[in-house]
């Protein structure tokens, strides 16, 4: 469950010793000014405790989700480890804002501990990246430099909130020309992830823009099990809430085309890996939604694969999917949203899939399984009913002798 690494401070004063797991975490430091010496605990681990420690004029900065609300905070105290009290050294931290198109952050380079300035980049899939500098003295944000590929000004930007199940409101971005017309006719194209308190993949793509100048409407659905409201909303989507992420895709989908952004023919549905699972799920659950979806590489044997314990990463995955092996109860649930364990004779949207031959992460095994389940559903479903237009998907695996999930060269095959 705990992978260890090794850091050095900014300043080079000390050297970290870092235990974490996806959730837990404990950290160990060594003075660097006298290396021979045993190292020193900063905090004992406590489940559901992470922190990370940096350096500056005989201060320890630590980032840490110890305490309520359990986010991530920052604290300054002293270096002297025995006097090292959570409850005791908190601190304020400024707050400034950032530009509302922006929804991507890069960090340019990692400054250095004397630096009063900071270097960034903010873009959104159809904004360009934008350097800006922000002052730590003065408290301010210059943007630096102008993008060198131009900002189609056409394109509108809009943040919606839909209203899940459980009534919890679910962030969605959505970009569109403001020149089309009749949008309820465009495609659409909705991206969701939704796992490991990862934020949905925003960074500027030019056949993002390609898209959206042929009209196309693109979604991004911020469901629970991401990062992108902290730590709690990846805590309300995972392991026995897997599916109030599956509940927050419907419903944010659903707001989509009550409000006029295309219509279930013209929708279609892209996840990458873990993003499989719930854009499986939803493929079994409210076929009608959507006419296609597009994944890469994607987790879709959760059950199976979560019963593998020698498979390199299924005991770290347990504080995301559960142990089913330990509880049946977890074992029930898993089996009642993974998407091979559900598949059912009904009218499927047609699926293009790409997978990796030596992809250590999600193996090829449970996608082959998973598609030809799908190609069977799909085929009984089409003989049981004799209709006239009667619509048969088209069911595609592509399968790469190279590369991996963590590829991003599949967004341009998708856009293709």
């Amino acid at each position: 469950r705990f992978f260890v690494d090794l850091y050095c401070t900014k300043d080079r004063r000390f050297l970290t010793i870092n235990s974490n797991s996806k959730t837990t975490s404990e950290v160990w430091l060594v003075d660097c000014r006298h290396p021979f010496e045993s190292p020193a605990l900063v905090q004992a681990r406590t489940t559901g405790v992470l922190y990370h420690i940096e350096h500056r004029k005989d201060q320890l900065y630590i980032l840490t989700t110890y305490g309520e609300p359990a986010e991530y905070k920052a604290i300054l105290t002293d270096n002297y480890i025995h006097r090292i009290n959570l409850d005791t050294y908190c601190r304020s931290y400024r707050n400034s804002k950032l530009p509302t198109w922006a929804c991507e952050f890069e960090l340019e380079s990692h400054p250095e501990h004397t630096t009063s300035t900071c270097y960034f980049q903010l873009s959104s899939p159809v904004h360009p990246p934008k350097r800006f500098a922000y002052s730590f003295k003065e408290n301010n944000l210059i943007e630096q430099a102008v993008q060198e590929v131009p900002i189609i000004m056409n394109c509108h930007t809009t943040r919606l909130l839909a209203k899940s199940k459980d009534e919890t409101l679910v962030p969605i971005t959505v970009f569109h020309n403001k020149n089309s017309k009749e949008l309820h006719r465009r495609p659409l194209l909705v991206h969701v992830y939704g796992a490991y308190g990862i934020d949905l993949n925003m960074s500027f793509r030019e056949e993002k823009l390609m898209l959206i100048e042929e009209g196309w409407i693109l979604a991004y659905c911020h469901v629970r099990g991401g990062g992108e409201q902290g730590l709690s909303w990846h805590r309300d989507g995972c392991q026995h809430n897997k599916l109030k992420g599956l509940h927050d895709l419907r419903a944010c989908i659903t707001l989509l085309h009550q409000l006029g952004f295309s219509q279930p023919k013209h929708t279609a549905l892209a996840a990458a890996s873990a993003g499989g699972v719930l854009a499986g799920a939803l493929c079994n659950t409210d076929p009608a939604l959507i006419r296609a979806m597009v994944l890469q590489a994607p987790f879709v044997d959760v059950l199976n694969t979560m019963m593998k314990t020698h498979l390199p990463l299924t005991i770290e995955e347990q504080e995301e999917w559960g142990n089913p092996l330990e509880d049946e109860k977890c074992m029930k649930y898993i089996k009642s949203y993974c998407p091979c364990q559900n598949i059912k004779p009904q009218c499927y949207p047609s699926v293009f899939i790409t997978a990796y031959e030596n992809d250590e992460r999600i193996p090829l095994t449970g996608i082959l399984q998973y598609v030809q389940k799908l190609r069977k559903a799909a085929l009984d479903h089409a003989s049981r009913t004799s209709k006239k237009g009667n619509w048969i998907p088209n069911i595609i695996l592509d399968v790469q002798a190279n590369g991996s999930h963590c590829d991003s060269s599949w967004e341009h095959s998708l856009n293709e």
